[in-house]
């Protein structure tokens, strides 16, 4: 993300968030809201300025104690620019917002998907203390390193296949010429 688009952590998010540390818990975010208007996050927003749609996450992959990736997809008949995005705890309190003025992040057209994809920075936070919660549609779309080695060794696999396979092609042609001699 570039300055201008920053995670703003809210007041009660953060309050929410040591208390957890605290009690030694982690607390749970669980949904993506998306508005359509744009403006300066501010840290004592309860809500976004005009939410539209919320959404549970798709998927996310944690980069580092205070990092993580996520994707959220938002469906369904309404249309509208993608200005404003909220990010929701299980408890209901919005944890933070990404807006800017001016600023479009994406766009859902009507009957169709808006898949948002998401960096977090919460080292504004206490570590540890946030995990993601993914929903029922889970969007697999994240690749790993773990993902990706395991794709390039199948890869391997199957290479060397298809040259085992060419080599008993080229045999059993041998053996059919030396069978009609």
């Amino acid at each position: 993300m570039t300055d201008q688009l920053k995670l703003v952590i809210t007041r009660k998010g953060l309050d929410e968030c040591i208390n957890a540390k605290a009690q030694g818990i982690q607390l749970n975010l669980k949904w993506v809201s998306a508005g359509d208007r744009a403006y300066t996050p501010n840290p004592d927003q309860t809500t976004l300025v005009n939410e539209i749609q919320r959404v549970e996450f798709g998927e996310y992959k944690k980069l580092a104690s205070n990092q993580l990736q996520a994707v959220a997809k938002f469906s369904g008949p309404d249309e509208y620019p993608v200005k404003e995005l909220g990010f929701w705890l299980e408890s209901g309190t919005l944890l933070g917002v990404i807006s800017a003025v001016d600023t479009t992040l994406n766009y859902k057209a009507k009957d169709g998907h808006c898949i948002q994809p998401i960096t977090l920075n919460l080292s504004a936070l206490p570590t540890d203390t946030v995990q993601v919660v993914v929903g029922t549609e889970n969007l697999n779309i994240i690749i790993d390193t773990e993902m990706m080695m395991d794709a390039v060794a199948f890869m391997r696999s199957q290479v060397t296949q298809t040259k085992q396979t060419h080599m008993q092609m080229k045999l059993s042609e041998k053996l059919r010429k030396m069978e009609g001699i």
